[in-house]
């Protein structure tokens, strides 16, 4: 129960990274910026929480990073994520562990894990290193795939907890300049859909085509310049029904 509670509180945010206030930092161990987003539910306008967010040296490790996460919700709670991930492109990710907390900082619930196979016992397929699970911050993921002119697409894979994988695939489709509360930034305009065979793989191939037709695509913007850093994202995160999202970047610290 307490590894479900996490991730309901943590799921329709996995698009950024964020983890405390900025004047608790280790300056000797923050090698990143710390990017501020607002995630806003478009229909009714209304801002569901912010998220800070920004990376550290790991352990000494040189050839890890952690990126830490922080989910400040309105009634006072907050979500605190640390995931650990290599320096690759894509990045692997080797292991996470998540908190909720309330106002006065008790520990609602907690749960971590290493991303191995073993620690996915119902997976029936060799697990990709490109895989993440659900509370991976997604905009540090996406923003370390190296899309742009010269990469144009890739793919990525998100575990379920019933071992299954759904692939995801991203292609670049345009560059521009998008205006966000931090600012104006030159992008490239990033769409994102889960492949149909991974989300229905029993289901016959001539249907595929119709049933991809109704799995949204999301939209994310991805600064030009390098490093690249998640500007704003579009779309909805969860099953049919959840609400559009409007992530979009407010300060740059």
């Amino acid at each position: 129960m307490a590894r479900r509670s996490v991730i309901l509180a943590a799921a329709a945010c996995a698009v950024a990274a964020a983890l405390r206030p900025a004047a608790a930092q280790s300056p000797a161990a923050v090698i990143s910026p710390t990017l501020h987003h607002d995630v806003i539910d478009v229909r009714e306008q209304k801002r569901l929480l912010a998220l800070r967010g920004w990376s550290e040296q790991s352990g000494g490790q040189p050839d890890e990073v952690t990126a830490v996460s922080w989910m400040d919700f309105p009634n006072g709670t907050v979500a605190e994520i640390r995931t650990r991930f290599t320096r690759d492109t894509p990045p692997r990710c080797l292991s996470w562990h998540a908190a909720l907390r309330d106002r006065n900082g008790a520990e609602l619930s907690s749960a971590s894990e290493r991303v191995v196979p073993e620690a996915f016992p119902l997976l029936t397929k060799p697990l990709p290193p490109n895989t993440y699970p659900p509370l991976a911050p997604l905009g540090y993921v996406v923003a370390r795939l190296g899309l742009g002119s010269a990469q144009p697409r890739a793919s990525i894979y998100f575990i379920l907890p019933n071992g299954s994988l759904i692939q995801m695939d991203l292609w670049v489709d345009g560059r521009e300049t998008v205006d966000v509360p931090a600012g104006s930034f030159d992008t490239y305009r990033v769409h994102m859909r889960a492949k149909a065979e991974s989300v229905f793989p029993n289901l016959p191939a001539f249907l595929m085509p119709v049933v991809a037709l109704f799995i949204p695509t999301q939209t994310v913007w991805l600064s030009a310049q390098e490093p690249q850093m998640l500007v704003k994202f579009t779309g909805q995160t969860g099953p049919p029904g959840s609400p559009q999202l409007l992530v979009q970047l407010t300060s740059v610290q």
